[in-house]
Formats: structure tokens, C-alpha cells, sequence
């Protein structure tokens, strides 16, 4: 690619023209050049270790006991039946959190 500048005034400075740039070289060029290495630090890594931890053993704690056994039952005869009717309204409050 050539590119040509055209000054305002080209009597004190005249065109330039860039070189077409280098095709890269395919071998490993010796040197003295930065590194660059990312990675997460190991305080960092224990961090969210125990952030898991903590989130899970708050999630458990919020799911209680669980449902009875007869209340399983009874749902599973309803649903058999085909009179269950889920409260679609309660379920989305449940996913989102607001009740």
C-alpha cells in the first residue's frame, strides 16, 4: 500500500511515499523483548473457593427439609389424576427470589 501526503505548500515539502509493508519473518526472532503472563494469583484462587463454599451452604440452608412424604404422595396421586393445577404465578416468585 502506498500512501502520498500532499502538503498545503509542496514547494518546501514534497510527497512522501510509504514502503508496502514487510511480509513477517517465520522464524523466532532473538532479543531482548517483554513476557507478558497472566494467571491468577493463588489467594485469588482460594478466594473463590470459599466463595463457593459459602454460596453453596447458603443455598442448602434456604431448601429446608424438603417436602414431606405425604405431600410427594399427594402430588404424585393429583398429578396422576390429572386435577394438578400449578400455581404458575407462585412458581416464578419462587425462581426469582421473592418468595
Amino acid at each position: 500500500m502506498n500512501i502520498t501526503f500532499q502538503p498545503l505548500n509542496a514547494a518546501y515539502r514534497p510527497s512522501v511515499t510509504v514502503p508496502s509493508k514487510q511480509k513477517p519473518r517465520s522464524e523466532k526472532i532473538k532479543g531482548d523483548y517483554d513476557t507478558v503472563n497472566i494467571r491468577k494469583a493463588q489467594a485469588a484462587l482460594e478466594d473463590d473457593e470459599s466463595f463457593a463454599r459459602l454460596l453453596a451452604k447458603k443455598t442448602a440452608a434456604q431448601l429446608g427439609d424438603g417436602a414431606s412424604q405425604e405431600r410427594v404422595q399427594e402430588l404424585g396421586r393429583r398429578i396422576g389424576e390429572g386435577t394438578y393445577q400449578p400455581d404458575a404465578q407462585r412458581i416464578a416468585g419462587r425462581l426469582l427470589g421473592l418468595s
